[in-house]
């Protein structure tokens, strides 16, 4: 099985909440996943979510709140115009538009936040690498 690198890109409220429950109850999470706080997603610009890959992820998440739960107003809103921009971008590079996925969570879904994180580890497991990961990463894999 190739060993493929995921990224978590997660919003501070709903998600980090499921996130930081799931690690109290010792839920077991994909040992390739690594996540990176950000206080919203409709925060984020595009340019990030395209470092994420130009840096070497096969796959990213964006874990979000629940539309009606967001902090910030039209936060989610954002995220999902930001993620359709991408994943244009995304097929256009060669890397597939599939690689990029975005969920929604209230707080208390931890075991909801865990079976979406294994989904996504195998749904980028079956791709495999990510075509435009850096040569000498390829090699490493």
């Amino acid at each position: 099985m190739n060993h493929v690198s995921l990224l978590g890109i997660c919003c501070n409220w709903s998600p980090y909440a499921c996130y930081n429950a799931a690690g109290m109850a010792r839920l077991k999470m994909p040992p390739n996943f690594r996540l990176v706080r950000v206080m919203c997603i409709g925060r984020i610009n595009q340019a990030l979510i395209l470092r994420a890959f130009e840096y070497g992820a096969d796959g990213v998440i964006l874990l979000e709140c629940k539309d009606e739960d967001c902090r910030y107003g039209p936060g989610p809103e954002v995220g999902h115009q930001n993620v359709q921009r991408v994943r244009r971008l995304l097929r256009l590079l060669g890397i597939g538009q599939k690689r990029l996925v975005e969920r929604s969570f209230a707080t208390h879904e931890k075991e909801e936040f865990v079976r979406a994180l294994w989904e996504f580890s195998e749904l980028i497991q079956t791709m495999g690498p990510n075509p435009a990961k850096p040569r000498q990463e390829l090699e490493v894999s």
